[in-house]
C-alpha cells in the first residue's frame, strides 16, 4: 500500500509540474545559444510486443545553457508535447500514441540543445506505458541513457574519429545504400583499422529515423564542415 500511494504521488508530483508555465523555467544564463553546436538526446524503445497504447513521458533537465528538452517520433503515431518547469529546471513531456500498438524498436526521444557538452545537467526521466484499457504496463519501454549526438567513442567530443566509426558501421551493417533497423539498444560491433569496438546502436542513428544508413554517414559530414549547424533532434 505503502509502494502504491508513493507512486500515485509522484505521478501527481510530475504532472503538477509540467502544467506550471514554462517562463517559470527561465533564469539567467538559460537557453543555449542560437549557434550551439551540442546536441543531446534520450530514446525510449521496446525490444518486443507490448500492446501499448499510450506512453507518458518526461525529461527533467538544469536551464543553464540549454534549450528545454522537446519529444520527437522514431515511430508511426501521433506525438503530443506537453511541459513547464519550476526556476532553474525544464520540465519536457510527451503522449504518444503508437499507430502500431506492438512495435518493435525506437518509439520516441527528447533532444535538447547545449552551449557545450559539460553544460547538460540531468534531473529526472518519466516513462509510463498503457495498454488499451488505461492500465500501466510494466517494465514495457526502456529509455536509453542521455547520449550527446555525434559523441560515439564517449570522449565528449564529436569530431572525425567519431565519423569513421559511423562510417565503418555502415559498410558493415547497411552496404549499398541498404538501411538496418535498430530493434533495441544493445550494441554494434565496428572496427576502423585494426581497432574493434563495441557501439551503442542508437548512438550511430545520427538523423534519429531509428535506421542506421548513409543517410545518416551524409548528415554527420555536414556537421563536420559546419554546413550543419547542430543536429536538430
Amino acid at each position: 500500500m505503502k509502494k502504491t500511494f508513493r507512486k500515485i504521488t509522484a505521478s501527481i508530483t510530475a504532472a503538477l509540474l509540467c502544467a506550471l508555465p514554462l517562463a517559470n523555467a527561465l533564469t539567467a544564463g538559460a537557453v543555449a545559444k542560437s549557434d550551439a553546436r551540442y546536441t543531446y538526446r534520450k530514446v525510449f524503445a521496446v525490444s518486443s510486443a507490448k500492446n501499448i497504447d499510450r506512453l507518458v513521458i518526461g525529461l527533467a533537465c538544469k536551464t543553464t545553457n540549454t534549450d528545454a528538452p522537446t519529444a520527437n517520433k522514431i515511430a508511426s503515431g501521433i506525438l503530443q508535447n506537453t511541459g513547464g518547469g519550476a526556476p532553474g529546471v525544464y520540465a519536457g513531456g510527451a503522449n504518444f500514441y503508437p499507430s502500431n500498438h506492438n512495435v518493435v524498436g525506437g518509439l520516441v526521444s527528447f533532444h535538447t540543445h547545449c552551449n557545450s557538452p559539460s553544460d547538460y545537467k540531468e534531473i529526472s526521466v518519466t516513462n509510463l506505458a498503457y495498454d488499451p484499457n488505461g492500465k500501466l504496463i510494466t517494465n514495457a519501454v526502456s529509455a536509453s541513457p542521455t547520449f550527446l549526438v555525434g559523441d560515439i567513442n564517449l570522449d565528449k567530443k564529436v569530431n572525425e574519429a567519431d565519423y569513421q566509426i559511423l562510417h565503418a558501421g555502415i559498410n558493415k551493417y547497411a552496404p549499398n545504400s541498404s538501411r538496418y533497423k535498430f530493434h533495441y539498444f544493445g550494441y554494434l560491433n565496428v572496427s576502423v583499422g585494426n581497432v574493434s569496438g563495441n557501439y551503442s546502436g542508437y548512438a550511430l542513428d545520427i538523423n534519429n529515423d531509428g535506421y542506421l544508413s548513409k543517410a545518416d554517414d551524409e548528415m554527420f559530414k555536414l556537421y563536420l564542415e559546419s554546413t550543419l549547424d547542430r543536429f536538430a533532434e
